[in-house]
């Protein structure tokens, strides 16, 4: 509990925070803007929110629907609509909420726990399409044999997506920097502003983990694809070529009988 206490005190006092907005962001929005911005963002994200929950909502509706849908290679896009549909539920009802106000009135408690689902989510969803990239490449590279994707090794990926990102993006819940007010005032997220020396290692520690990383799977994963597609395509047009060249040595030879005879 105290480490909580600690974080939420931690979304009070930021250098950007002392800039931007009053000493405390949760009685005001910030001076400098004007009121009528937030009624725009509310707006944009009113809409951006239906669209995206009505988007996803109908791919899991129409997965749970199909049985020829419910296959191991669609588990994890299940997944990525999922961990959307949760972002957009969460993170974009508040932000249209708060926007309305022009500031985050729901209090310090709020923003952590704000702050750590969006941020927790969103990480899901990069992951899913890490993963995804992953098993794309498994499937057509088949870098193991004849060993083929199943159910339990795509629940492993999903397992994989969930565990790994609810351990890079609790700690700031727990003490190791925090979550905080944004600048515009109505969303909070990880601490990115702080000078402090200790909240700099997350925030790397934080990026290698959930950004670098996610997208060096992705770029190698269709980088080999792409490769083993080119190279097939190319066999192909041998093959063919040296069909066609057959067929063409079979024609000649074909019309030389002919007119021997």
């Amino acid at each position: 509990m105290d480490t909580f206490k600690g974080s939420v005190n931690g979304v009070l006092y930021t250098e950007a925070a002392e800039i931007f907005r009053p000493v405390d962001p949760f009685n005001g929005p910030v001076e400098s803007i004007e009121p009528w911005n937030f009624k725009f963002l509310a707006a944009l994200m009113f809409v951006i929110t239906v669209l995206s929950l009505s988007e996803n909502f109908t791919v899991m509706l129409v997965t749970f629907k199909f049985k020829q849908l419910r296959q191991p290679l669609n588990y994890i896009i299940l997944n990525l609509s999922l961990a959307d549909f949760l972002v957009s539920l969460i993170g974009g009802t508040i932000s249209f909420l708060t926007n309305i106000k022009g500031y985050f009135f729901m209090g310090a408690w709020a923003c952590v726990m704000e702050g750590f689902a969006v941020t927790f989510f969103g990480i899901v969803a990069l992951w899913s399409l890490a993963v995804l990239a992953f098993e794309r490449f498994f499937v057509i590279c088949r870098p193991l044999g004849n060993i083929r994707l199943r159910g339990k090794h795509a629940a492993l990926g999903i397992l994989f997506v969930w565990t790994f990102s609810f351990i890079w993006t609790i700690p700031p819940v727990l003490g190791w920097s925090s979550y905080t007010v944004s600048k515009i005032g109505t969303t909070c997220e990880p601490n990115w502003y702080s000078g402090d020396y200790f909240d700099h290692t997350y925030i790397i520690t934080f990026f290698t983990t959930c950004f670098i990383l996610p997208l060096a799977v992705i770029i190698v994963s269709y980088g080999k694809l792409m490769r083993k597609l080119r190279k097939n395509l190319l066999c192909t047009k041998e093959d063919d070529q040296d069909a066609a060249f057959h067929n063409h040595v079979n024609a000649l030879m074909s019309t030389k009988d002919m007119t021997s005879s």
